[in-house]
């Protein structure tokens, strides 16, 4: 392989960008998330989504509980991923089930009714990495990008990436299968991208 090579650098940035996600200290991680939210509320396009799919954080990604609890008082509609056959995400609505993990440690519930990606007005989507092309690079599995080849074309749902705002990078390398953001929103506030149909 090339240095030159997509996967061969998206695998040398996922290193470097989980350290550099890891060293956040914790009280730093929990401002961040409380800041998220209040970010959240100062976007009126995203304010109108009645319907939001978004995860439920593992390792160190940036927390949606301040988030959550703020959808949730507002009535909002809110689906988790759940990891399915043929490593297909369905998204369930989020509300009094019991959880349980997957094995790559993330949380999901363990039933619930589900809502197809396509009638959800806005995903919040977890990443790694962002460049200001609205390029996302994941944790490497794919699931997001199977999730999203659906909706080639469609203008909904939004999808808007969940990030510290030190996760931005210079660019990162483009494949077929990858899928742009609409805009990333971090604790300094919401970026925009133009919309790319892929």
């Amino acid at each position: 392989m090339s240095a030159a090579d997509p996967a061969e650098v998206k695998g040398h940035l996922r290193t470097e960008l989980r350290a550099r996600r890891r060293a956040i200290p914790a009280s730093a991680r929990r401002r961040a998330a409380r800041r998220l939210a209040r970010q959240y509320l100062r976007q009126r396009a995203l304010q109108q989504a009645r319907s939001v799919a978004l995860y439920l954080p593992m390792a160190s990604e940036i927390d949606t509980a301040p988030l959550r609890a703020v959808l949730a008082a507002r009535g909002v509609a809110l689906y988790v991923p759940k990891v399915a056959r043929g490593k297909r995400l369905r998204f369930l609505r989020l509300g009094k089930t019991r959880m349980e993990w997957h094995h790559h440690g993330m949380p999901q519930p363990r039933g619930g009714d589900s809502l197809p990606l396509r009638r959800i007005a806005l995903i919040l989507l977890p990443l790694l990495g962002y460049d200001a092309q609205g390029r996302r690079l994941g944790q490497g599995g794919g699931y997001y990008d199977r999730a999203l080849a659906g909706l080639r074309g469609a203008r909904r749902p939004l999808r808007i990436g969940l990030a510290y705002a030190c996760q931005q990078v210079e660019a990162l390398p483009r494949e077929d299968h990858d899928h742009p953001l609409q805009g990333v929103l971090s604790e300094r506030g919401l970026q925009r991208f133009p919309f790319h149909h892929s």
